[in-house]
């Protein structure tokens, strides 16, 4: 005789059967009944749930699509700000800081760029907007 067949055995000693109530194949069968009409059911309704799955995800697709150009054109625009920004203020810049002027504007740039990725945090935390005006 093998462990499992002694633990086995000293279990079925240890542990007694325990009674099954008298309705319990009559609630068996009423249950596998249920399960079998929810199957059909079930059954029915797949070919509506994947239409609606396939609706959804075409839109979903279609708003990545939308949001992908979006920030491509916000991109573009704020490169085109950004340089025309510096077109106009660099002769500015030149004649009021002379030889830092590079490194000025490149630390104005990145105030400004630290200012807009603290925006974008603050938002997508949920900071109040009465604390987001700082």
């Amino acid at each position: 005789m093998n462990r499992d067949d002694m633990l086995d055995a000293a279990l079925a000693r240890a542990l007694p059967r325990p009674e099954l109530p008298p309705d319990f194949h009559a609630r068996l069968s009423a249950a596998i009944a249920r399960e079998a009409e929810l199957g059909a059911a079930n059954l029915a309704a797949r070919p509506r749930l994947e239409r609606e799955q396939r609706q959804l995800l075409a839109e979903l697709e279609a708003g990545y699509m939308r949001l992908r150009r979006r920030t491509l054109g916000t991109l573009i625009g704020g490169a085109f700000a950004a340089g025309a920004a510096v077109a106009v203020a660099m002769p500015w810049l030149k004649a009021t800081f002379d030889g830092n002027a590079m490194l000025v504007l490149s630390v104005v740039g990145a105030a400004i760029g630290l200012a807009i990725g603290t925006a974008s945090w603050m938002a997508r935390v949920g900071v109040p907007q009465s604390l987001q005006k700082f």
